[in-house]
């Protein structure tokens, strides 16, 4: 009867702290359709922190894409450059804004043709990872 009593406090403990640490929100995802011929694009969104603790974006993974690398753009002599980050922080209460020109996730080795639809999980620091549906946006 006390191992039955103990399993149920544990299990209320565990999925309490599962749902503290859902506290990434991202919204408006998408992918730029590639250039034809060519199996890179990048992936842009709006990440925010609802947690009391910065969150560190360290990875991205998808089924459709080989590798996907975090990336933000540089001016360097005058010259607009991509630069590959390896972490990402969102700050404690705050957002982040992946876009064009900006910060952004670089796909690469992409399976085309993509769906309209394309699912894409942010891992973070801490072991956490978040999935969300980029939509597929057109060039025109």
């Amino acid at each position: 009867m006390l191992s039955r009593v103990f399993m149920m406090i544990m299990a209320f403990f565990s999925a309490t702290t599962a749902f503290a640490d859902s506290a990434i929100q991202i919204d408006g995802a998408y992918v730029r359709e590639p250039i034809p011929g060519r199996y890179m694009s990048a992936a842009f969104m709006n990440i925010k922190n609802d947690s009391a603790k910065e969150k560190i974006l360290v990875s991205a993974k998808a089924d459709w894409a080989g590798l996907i690398e975090i990336h933000t753009h540089i001016h360097d002599n005058g010259v607009m450059r991509m630069r590959q980050m390896m972490e990402l922080t969102i700050p404690a209460g705050e957002s982040v804004s992946l876009q064009p020109g900006g910060l952004h996730l670089m796909l690469f080795k992409l399976e085309l043709p993509l769906s309209e639809k394309l699912p894409l999980t942010l891992c973070f620091k801490d072991g956490s990872c978040e999935t969300t549906t980029a939509v597929l946006r057109s060039l025109k």
